[in-house]
Protein backbone atom coordinates (compact mmCIF):
# COMPACT_ATOMS: atom_id res chain seq x y z
CA UNK A 1 0.00 0.00 0.00
CA UNK A 2 2.77 2.40 1.00
CA UNK A 3 4.29 1.60 -2.77
CA UNK A 4 0.85 2.87 -4.36
CA UNK A 5 1.14 6.33 -2.16
CA UNK A 6 4.48 6.99 -2.89
CA UNK A 7 4.03 6.21 -7.17
CA UNK A 8 0.82 8.87 -6.44
CA UNK A 9 2.83 11.19 -4.74
CA UNK A 10 5.45 11.28 -7.13
CA UNK A 11 3.07 11.44 -9.93
CA UNK A 12 1.55 14.58 -8.26
CA UNK A 13 4.86 16.08 -7.59
CA UNK A 14 5.63 16.17 -11.21
CA UNK A 15 2.64 18.04 -11.78
CA UNK A 16 4.02 21.55 -10.10
CA UNK A 17 7.02 21.98 -12.24
CA UNK A 18 8.00 25.67 -12.69
CA UNK A 19 7.51 26.71 -16.77
CA UNK A 20 10.20 29.54 -17.36
CA UNK A 21 11.65 31.68 -20.45
CA UNK A 22 15.15 30.54 -21.05
CA UNK A 23 15.97 32.99 -24.30
CA UNK A 24 13.82 32.30 -27.03
CA UNK A 25 13.11 28.68 -25.73
CA UNK A 26 10.27 27.67 -23.40
CA UNK A 27 11.10 25.69 -20.40
CA UNK A 28 8.26 23.26 -19.58
CA UNK A 29 9.63 21.72 -16.83
CA UNK A 30 12.35 23.65 -14.57
CA UNK A 31 11.97 21.28 -11.13
CA UNK A 32 13.49 22.89 -7.79
CA UNK A 33 14.55 20.58 -5.05
CA UNK A 34 14.61 21.41 -1.41
CA UNK A 35 17.74 22.30 -0.04
CA UNK A 36 17.69 20.03 3.14
CA UNK A 37 16.20 16.95 4.07
CA UNK A 38 15.46 15.95 7.17
CA UNK A 39 14.93 13.17 9.47
CA UNK A 40 12.66 12.51 12.54
CA UNK A 41 14.68 13.22 15.47
CA UNK A 42 15.22 16.81 13.53
CA UNK A 43 11.49 17.63 13.07
CA UNK A 44 10.55 16.14 16.28
CA UNK A 45 12.91 19.58 17.36
CA UNK A 46 11.28 21.74 15.71
CA UNK A 47 8.07 24.25 17.24
CA UNK A 48 4.80 23.69 14.69
CA UNK A 49 5.76 26.95 13.60
CA UNK A 50 8.92 25.63 12.29
CA UNK A 51 7.12 23.22 10.62
CA UNK A 52 4.62 24.44 8.42
CA UNK A 53 6.70 26.41 6.15
CA UNK A 54 8.93 23.19 5.60
CA UNK A 55 4.97 21.32 4.52
CA UNK A 56 4.07 24.03 2.41
CA UNK A 57 7.30 24.31 0.44
CA UNK A 58 6.98 20.53 -0.26
CA UNK A 59 3.98 20.36 -1.41
CA UNK A 60 4.30 23.50 -3.65
CA UNK A 61 7.31 21.52 -4.68
CA UNK A 62 5.06 18.27 -5.62
CA UNK A 63 2.26 19.93 -7.08
CA UNK A 64 4.56 21.58 -9.68
CA UNK A 65 6.28 18.82 -10.80
CA UNK A 66 3.66 15.94 -11.16
CA UNK A 67 1.84 16.88 -14.14
CA UNK A 68 5.42 16.64 -16.34
CA UNK A 69 5.84 13.15 -15.67
CA UNK A 70 4.60 11.88 -18.16
CA UNK A 71 6.66 14.18 -20.85
CA UNK A 72 9.97 14.13 -19.09
CA UNK A 73 11.65 13.34 -16.11
CA UNK A 74 14.56 16.28 -16.87
CA UNK A 75 14.88 20.09 -15.54
CA UNK A 76 15.13 22.71 -17.98
CA UNK A 77 13.58 20.56 -20.96
CA UNK A 78 12.13 23.17 -23.80
CA UNK A 79 9.72 22.57 -26.32
CA UNK A 80 12.37 21.84 -28.80
CA UNK A 81 14.30 19.57 -26.76
CA UNK A 82 10.90 17.84 -27.18
CA UNK A 83 10.18 18.18 -30.57
CA UNK A 84 7.22 20.29 -29.94
CA UNK A 85 6.65 23.17 -32.46
CA UNK A 86 7.16 26.58 -30.61
CA UNK A 87 3.54 27.93 -32.30
CA UNK A 88 1.84 30.21 -31.12
CA UNK A 89 -0.95 27.75 -29.69
CA UNK A 90 1.88 25.71 -27.19
CA UNK A 91 3.20 29.14 -26.15
CA UNK A 92 0.07 30.57 -25.04
CA UNK A 93 -0.70 26.60 -23.59
CA UNK A 94 2.11 26.78 -21.60
CA UNK A 95 1.65 30.20 -20.41
CA UNK A 96 -2.10 29.74 -19.57
CA UNK A 97 -1.01 26.65 -17.75
CA UNK A 98 2.35 28.61 -15.82
CA UNK A 99 -0.08 31.16 -14.73
CA UNK A 100 -2.98 28.45 -13.87
CA UNK A 101 -0.65 26.35 -11.39
CA UNK A 102 0.88 29.52 -9.93
CA UNK A 103 -3.23 30.75 -9.01
CA UNK A 104 -3.68 27.44 -7.72
CA UNK A 105 -0.37 26.79 -5.92
CA UNK A 106 -1.10 30.74 -4.16
CA UNK A 107 -4.71 29.12 -2.89
CA UNK A 108 -3.54 25.99 -1.70
CA UNK A 109 -0.75 28.20 0.18
CA UNK A 110 -3.47 30.21 1.89
CA UNK A 111 -5.58 26.85 2.28
CA UNK A 112 -2.56 25.44 4.37
CA UNK A 113 -1.60 28.44 5.82
CA UNK A 114 -5.19 28.46 7.81
CA UNK A 115 -5.88 24.74 8.26
CA UNK A 116 -2.41 23.66 9.38
CA UNK A 117 -2.13 25.24 12.69
CA UNK A 118 -4.96 22.96 14.10
CA UNK A 119 -3.51 20.15 12.96
CA UNK A 120 -1.73 17.03 15.01
CA UNK A 121 2.09 18.52 15.03
CA UNK A 122 3.27 14.23 14.66
CA UNK A 123 0.97 14.36 11.57
CA UNK A 124 2.56 16.97 9.73
CA UNK A 125 6.19 15.54 10.92
CA UNK A 126 5.27 12.07 9.16
CA UNK A 127 3.88 14.08 5.76
CA UNK A 128 7.05 16.03 5.56
CA UNK A 129 9.33 12.84 5.91
CA UNK A 130 6.72 11.14 3.20
CA UNK A 131 7.16 14.14 0.99
CA UNK A 132 10.82 14.85 1.33
CA UNK A 133 11.13 10.57 0.44
CA UNK A 134 8.98 10.99 -2.51
CA UNK A 135 11.19 14.18 -4.12
CA UNK A 136 14.29 12.04 -3.58
CA UNK A 137 12.46 9.42 -5.79
CA UNK A 138 12.38 11.96 -8.37
CA UNK A 139 16.01 13.37 -7.60
CA UNK A 140 16.71 9.89 -8.49
CA UNK A 141 14.80 9.32 -11.62
CA UNK A 142 16.29 12.55 -12.95
CA UNK A 143 19.85 11.85 -12.74
CA UNK A 144 19.04 8.43 -14.17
Amino acid sequence: MRKFYVCIIALFMLSSIDGLAQKDQKVVIDIRGIGTYHDRKELESMTKGQLLPLYVERVKILFSIIQYFGVTNKPGVTFTDLGIPTSKENVKALEAEVENRDNFLKNNEQFLTGILPYSDTSNIIKAILFYEEVLKLVHRVQVE
